[in-house]
């Protein structure tokens, strides 16, 4: 059993280098695929529901990433669901992770929370594959970047034969799930152009998946600028602590058993918002570099068989990306999706508050999710 497979690989550096074979390195056998899903999450989004239906799949994460910090694995964030890639040595704990999660889904939100597994060995024997590279965003956050269509054959299994590769309701497991470290505290972070877009970019030519990729990057880069200047997140005035009980009540709803518990909760955390603000404000200690980390450690940029990312465009920049992926979808290259803002949302992982932090980004009113409704209705008209 190689539990540091994942640790001892060698990092890239640069987003671009995600098409180049060298990279990666296939995921052993043993290992195990999770995946989450919330059920009907885009009427759930359509009502508003959207930060709920981010922490949500936050949670299935952190859970995971708490059973054992010298752990490290593979995990992506997809918006509206999560995929995570783990030893069989946590399997059993990371099960009841997922069941944690599913129960409080439902009681915090009445969101149905669709929880399964099935190995990698099994993906493998069904004809897909999974393979992994690193990729350094920074020294203080590394993201997974997955190829192989394995991890779609699970989320499509979890959807179409839930009863086989469900987590059952009655499992049983001597384990206390620990989310302790995920947050939901600023305000939607306004964007630094015109608007902040969640994008969704998944190649149908299977012969030139890769150069159609390669050349999507380019093309954006061209059009949106280098990571750093795309990126949604990057300057310190974007950041602003909420004190509205209705963002702060995502977080508490996790937290809190009852009525009474979440409002003090939420008091609680608007002293500790104040706190903050004033720490920052002033550079007290290590606070006068929190938000510099926290753009240092962003997620917003990621590949798994689909290229999903978040970026900020000036309106003349959106209609060229949207122009150009038109173009290579009547071309049959590729289908898409996109969902255009003006803010972004962040939901934060945050295991040590001046050390290690991660920090899902998504396009504000349903981000990622409501990319992939648009990435769904070119998909039925090339099947129709």
């Amino acid at each position: 059993m190689n539990n540091d497979f994942y640790k001892d690989l060698k990092q890239i550096d640069d987003f671009s280098k995600i098409m180049e074979d060298k990279n990666y390195t296939k995921i052993p056998s043993d290992w195990i695929v999770l995946v989450s899903d919330i059920q009907d999450s885009t009427k759930a989004i359509e009502k508003g529901s959207y930060k709920d239906v981010n922490f949500i799949s936050a949670l299935c994460i952190i859970g995971i990433l708490n059973i054992d910090n010298n752990l490290d694995f593979p995990y992506i964030f997809g918006g509206d669901g999560a995929s995570l890639i783990v030893p069989p040595s946590i399997l059993e704990k990371a099960k009841k992770v997922f069941q944690e999660a599913r129960k409080k889904a439902k009681e915090a939100f009445d969101l149905n929370l669709r929880i399964g597994y099935i190995s990698v060995k099994e993906i493998e024997e069904k004809g897909s594959f999974i393979e992994v590279c690193k990729y350094k965003i920074s020294n203080e956050y590394t993201q997974a970047i997955v190829r192989g269509n394995g991890l779609q054959l699970a989320e499509d299994l979890l959807k179409k034969e839930y009863e086989t590769y469900k987590i059952d309701e009655e499992f049983s497991f001597d384990y206390t799930a620990n989310f302790e470290g995920l947050e939901c505290r600023w305000e939607n972070i306004k964007t630094p152009k015109d608007e902040t877009i969640s994008i969704l970019i998944k190649s149908i030519n299977e012969k030139n998946s890769s150069m159609i990729y390669e050349n999507c990057l380019k093309q954006i880069e061209q059009i949106a600028g280098d990571f750093k200047s795309r990126n949604p997140i990057q300057k310190d005035e974007q950041f602003i602590l909420s004190f509205h009980p209705k963002i702060l009540n995502t977080e508490a709803a996790i937290f809190t058993n009852n009525i009474f518990s979440r409002v003090f909760h939420i008091f609680r955390l608007m002293i500790e918002n104040l706190l903050g603000v004033f720490l920052m404000k002033f550079g007290i200690g290590e606070w006068k570099e929190y938000k510099q980390r926290i753009i240092r450690t962003t997620d917003t940029e990621k590949f798994d068989d689909m290229l999903r990312m978040v970026i900020c465009t000036k309106k003349e920049d959106t209609k060229k990306i949207e122009k150009f992926l038109n173009e290579k979808f009547l071309q049959n290259d590729l289908v898409y999706g996109i969902h255009q803002s003006d803010s972004a949302l962040m939901t934060c992982l945050i295991f040590q508050r001046h050390g290690k932090h991660i920090h899902f980004v998504d396009s504000s009113n349903g981000g990622y999710a409501m990319a992939a409704k648009d990435l769904k209705r070119r998909l039925k008209e090339i099947v129709n």
